[in-house]
């Protein structure tokens, strides 16, 4: 029987550490030759640029009102104007400021809470994983829509209320797919050495599991990103976000609803919504696909 010296473990950790860091960049690279990804990422770019030079592409104000009420799409409004006289493609390009970056912010946050939740309920187990996954349990129960809305209700109608709903009702997935990835990843080999050499369980869980299963936790936060710019846009169209006359695109929606024979005042900013929950999907689809073996051999 032959043991391993702290010097020999902790040079077969840093092995399997360039191993995986060189297989996730391989599997990185291999995304952008998707068609569906590039389409995605061409999409995104796009709004992002839209985001940053606003001020610029937008003819007119998002709060500039002109005596054109109702008018439709011309040379003038490319995208007509709403009912206070206000150029909806200028509105448009503004929101895409308020609903992406929003989007972003509350995906992120319900990762990180998820994540480090899920990652102690895994690596700690008994009681401590019982509370956790059961106050996860507790918030599945629900539908989605309408806890965010219950909570976005008692909070109050605004942006910031609205992440915040979002981000209680989202975290509970990032929490299950972390603690059974943990569940895993505890039993390995790294970790073991990583124990064996004096590390204790705080430091083996932040710097041994999570960054090495930080790979499908990117994978799920990109999948989520289109249901978080659904539901921040569900709750503005339902009141309980954006309030006016932020030109956020779920608000606009709501404003086209109240004149459905303008058909441009909703349609536009809905085709936004449209367009960017597909990018989000493409793009997280692709990175999936890739990262599954199981599914990539399935489509081959």
């Amino acid at each position: 029987m032959s043991f391993m010296t702290g010097g020999e473990m902790e040079s077969a950790d840093d092995r399997a550490d360039h191993v995986l860091a060189k297989r996730q960049s391989v599997a990185f690279r291999s995304v952008w030759r998707r068609p569906l990804a590039v389409v995605g990422l061409l999409i995104v770019a796009g709004w992002v640029l839209a985001a940053v030079l606003a001020p610029w592409i937008a003819q007119y104000g998002p709060l500039q009102q002109t005596a054109d009420i109702y008018a439709p799409p011309s040379a003038d409004h490319w995208f007509g104007t709403d009912q206070l006289g206000r150029d909806v493609f200028s509105r448009v390009i503004h929101g895409s400021r308020i609903t992406l970056p929003l989007a972003v912010m509350l995906v992120a946050l319900a990762s990180v809470v998820g994540s480090l939740l899920g990652g102690i309920a895994g690596y700690l187990s008994g009681v401590v994983d019982e509370v956790i996954m059961r106050f996860a349990d507790l918030v599945f129960a629900f539908p989605a829509i309408i806890l965010a809305m219950a909570v976005a209700a008692a909070l109050g109608p605004s942006l910031r209320n609205a992440v915040l709903a979002v981000v209680v009702v989202a975290w509970p997935i990032y929490a299950r797919v972390m603690r059974s990835l943990v569940l895993s990843a505890r039993e390995m080999e790294y970790v073991l050495a990583s124990r064996l050499t004096g590390a204790s369980s705080r430091e083996a869980l932040f710097s041994e599991i999570l960054p090495n299963v930080a790979g499908p936790i990117t994978v799920l936060a990109m999948l989520e990103l289109g249901n978080a710019t659904l539901w921040l846009a569900g709750l503005s169209f339902l009141g309980l976000g954006a309030q006016p006359p932020h030109p956020e695109w779920g608000a606009m929606v709501a404003s086209g609803a109240l004149a459905f024979n303008r058909w441009w005042v909703g349609l536009f900013p809905g085709l936004a919504i449209l367009s960017a929950v597909l990018a989000f999907n493409f793009i997280g689809d692709s990175f999936r696909d890739t990262l599954d073996p199981r599914i990539t051999r399935a489509i081959r």
